[in-house]
C-alpha cells in the first residue's frame, strides 16, 4: 500500500490541486505534499477529513 500515492490519485481524480485540498482541510500545502511523498502520515482524524473532502472512502485510500 502506498498511502501517499493513493491520496494523490484521489486528489487528482477529484480535480483538486494540493493548494485546493490544503485550503479545504485548513492545513498548509506543504502538509499535503509531505503526505503524498510519504514524508508524514496523516492522523486518523485527518485521514477521515481527506476522504470526505475528496469524496472517497477510507477503504479506497487505504486499499482495504
Amino acid at each position: 500500500m502506498d498511502l501517499g500515492k493513493n491520496i494523490q490519485t484521489a486528489r487528482k481524480a477529484a480535480g483538486m490541486t494540493q493548494k485546493d485540498l490544503a485550503k479545504r482541510l485548513e492545513v498548509y500545502q506543504k502538509d499535503i505534499s509531505r503526505w503524498e511523498n510519504n514524508e508524514l502520515t496523516p492522523s486518523a482524524l485527518t485521514l477521515a477529513k481527506i476522504c470526505k473532502a475528496l469524496g472517497v472512502s477510507a477503504d479506497t485510500v487505504l486499499e482495504l
